[in-house]
């Protein structure tokens, strides 16, 4: 690691470049939703990186074993620190590329994403001591052979719990994909054009089962919590097809003086009536809100224009002023329950795992991935969305409004799926969960044993600090 050889101060300028750059380079797609929340995620987020790998800086010079052991503690720690607070932007975690593997993937019902981030970390030190010309021989045999056992051990696992035969699903559900590009569907006066189109894809369906029709997010342009002639619409789809539809709009409540806006889902019954909703718990931070927008006034829209004005002059894509919900939803529907993921929701384990906890059966994903366009984007947000579904052993439906969307059964296996750029219905079946993962039992034990060995080791290390500051004092005393 090029860290251990570079001094504290040195150590913490390299580890944010690292941190930047990673960021960017991963990220680059939030640029076509907000330049500026782009810079601002890219450049708050490094500081993760940053800070854990300063550390392991700090533990490797005061004695390698130390710094070498603790690697794989600091990093899942960070990555289990960025699911909290609402600067949460738990993107980019490394168990995240083995998605594609559907036998190592499988590890993740037993210690969700960061376990096997935690496994990544180990094996890729036990291959940095292989490469290490300082490292006597027998340490390299040995380490060589521990991170190959645990590559082996992993595929096993996942080759021994994934059924051959898989499991056919048992309620039926259709998947809307409207296709509509960003700035067709907000384009002024022409709102109705896609309750027109999500109701004749709705009257392709010829499956007289279907009892839940899903519309991706915001697929309904219009504040539905306020707007009656868009709700008879839906209202009206709804009776014609004679099935549930969850459908993803936008939403607003007074509180006080202030107007509240979400990113919501609307559940309408059969008959057409309008049933619970579900706000967006789990913002973008940058992107979607203000974090703490009620206690840093300063970083709102409203204040930097009097003093950035090139932002209203070059009309530069800021954030929204979205609110978070308060509460998640669980909607009931004939032969199961089922919790919603928004979007950005998706990339939080605790988050899906007590909607599985508190009685969904299975989970429904709505995104609308249009604005990535057809960039590294899109497959990342679909391979987060598998990893949720193996993790707690629940099948998921997934929705987008210009795809990826599919069905995938509890070993993350896509069942039906429709093509990118497609306007279409699909259909296709679930099951609801049966029994629960030991992840969903027991929650993220090795993210949150990682985050509490970084903060004791980020204690120690200070009380160190203090003591060597307080030392020099009293003996010039």
């Amino acid at each position: 690691m090029i860290l251990s050889r570079l001094k504290a101060r040195e150590a913490f300028g390299a580890a944010y470049f690292f941190g930047f750059f990673f960021n960017a380079f991963s990220l680059y797609w939030l640029n076509l939703v907000t330049p500026g929340g782009f810079f601002a995620a890219v450049a708050i987020v490094a500081f993760y990186y940053t800070a854990v790998l300063t550390l392991f800086g700090k533990l490797y010079r005061l004695r390698k074993i130390y710094g070498i052991v603790a690697v794989p503690f600091l990093w899942v720690g960070m990555e289990y620190f960025r699911t909290l607070t609402q600067f949460a932007f738990p993107w980019s975690d490394l168990g995240y590329t083995q998605a594609y593997y559907s036998y190592i993937l499988q590890f993740v019902s037993i210690t969700s994403v960061h376990g096997l981030s935690f496994l990544i970390v180990s094996v890729n030190l036990l291959f940095w001591q292989v490469l290490r010309s300082n490292v006597e021989p027998a340490r390299r045999m040995t380490a060589a052979l521990s991170g190959f056992a645990i590559i082996i051990a992993l595929t096993a696992y996942g080759w021994i719990v994934m059924p051959p035969i898989p499991l056919p699903g048992k309620i039926d559900i259709a998947v809307l994909q409207g296709s509509v590009p960003i700035e067709d569907k907000w384009m002024d006066g022409n709102e109705d054009f896609s309750f027109n189109l999500y109701d004749s894809l709705a009257q392709t369906v010829d499956d007289t089962n279907v009892v839940l029709y899903v519309w991706p997010e915001t697929s309904a342009p219009s504040y539905l919590s306020h707007d009656y002639r868009h709700r008879l619409m839906i209202g009206n789809t709804a009776r014609k097809t004679g099935g549930y539809h969850l459908v993803g709009a936008l939403g607003a409540d007074l509180s006080g003086e202030t107007q509240k806006h979400f990113n919501s889902s609307y559940l309408f019954t059969p008959e057409g009536v309008l049933g619970p909703r579900h706000d967006k718990v789990k913002l973008v931070p940058f992107t979607e809100q203000v974090p703490y927008q009620d206690h840093l006034p300063f970083l709102r829209r409203e204040f930097l224009t009097k003093y950035l004005t090139f932002i209203e002059t070059f009309d530069v894509q800021w954030w929204s002023d979205f609110r978070p919900g308060e509460v998640t939803t669980i909607f009931d529907i004939p032969g199961g329950r089922f919790g919603i993921l928004i979007c950005f929701e998706s990339t939080f384990p605790e988050f899906s795992r007590k909607m599985i906890l508190d009685g969904a059966g299975f989970l429904v994903g709505i995104t609308n991935d249009t604005w990535f366009e057809h960039t590294l984007g899109v497959h990342m947000h679909d391979r987060i969305f598998v990893t949720r579904a193996v993790e707690n052993r629940s099948w998921g439906v997934r929705a987008a409004n210009s795809g990826l969307s599919y069905f995938v059964d509890d070993y993350g296996r896509i069942r039906e799926s429709l093509p990118v750029d497609t306007a279409a219905a699909l259909t296709g079946r679930v099951r609801a969960v049966e029994e629960f993962s030991f992840f969903t039992r027991h929650g993220d034990v090795i993210g949150l044993a990682s985050f509490l060995i970084t903060v004791s080791l980020i204690c120690i290390l200070m009380l160190i600090w203090l003591i060597q500051k307080i030392q020099p004092s009293r003996r010039s005393v």
